[in-house]
């Protein structure tokens, strides 16, 4: 026989050994207390107990343990982890890209960002990563600003260019 056989063998004596094991526990008569019938047991005044009978008595003793969770000088599991106030960005606080142009880009060696002027006239300075209304500037190149925008969960991307001034 292959290895393969035997561990075919094998395996369906064990799944035929425990459909007989279920079914002789579904059919016994539930057991009241094991400490009763094990004491029964070792008298001999009670006939020995079959092994799904055993099963069922140590189940029995196992669901009968009470645990508790000792929770004093512990810290609290449902408790936040992060402490103090919050400053929450309002929408008027951020730039509404859909009417904002863009001013001018400042390029250096180690930072990048743009200057936008909203409908209103106010400036602002955003880099990759800044929050704007409703979005997010994802990228800053020498002459144009993308950021992605996100309305009614459809998200799209809005490209404001520099301007030519004449003059």
């Amino acid at each position: 026989m292959t290895l393969r056989a035997i561990r075919f063998i094998v395996a369906l004596t064990f799944l035929i050994g425990l459909g007989l094991f279920l079914a002789a526990g579904a059919s016994a008569p539930p057991v009241a207390d094991a400490t009763e019938q094990t004491e029964e047991s070792a008298t001999g005044s009670a006939e020995a107990l079959s092994p799904s009978q055993e099963a069922r008595a140590k189940i029995n003793e196992i669901r009968r343990n009470e645990f508790f969770y000792q929770s004093y000088g512990r810290n609290d599991p449902f408790r936040s982890l992060v402490q103090g106030e919050f400053e929450q960005q309002t929408a008027a606080e951020l730039v509404d890209i859909s009417s904002a142009r863009l001013v001018g880009v400042m390029w250096g060696a180690d930072d990048k960002f743009a200057l936008v002027e909203d409908g209103e006239g106010f400036g602002y300075i955003l880099r990759v990563g800044d929050r704007v209304r409703n979005g997010r500037v994802v990228s800053i190149r020498m002459s144009s600003l993308t950021a992605k925008i996100t309305l009614y969960g459809i998200t799209s991307s809005v490209v404001l260019k520099l301007e030519k001034t004449e003059g």
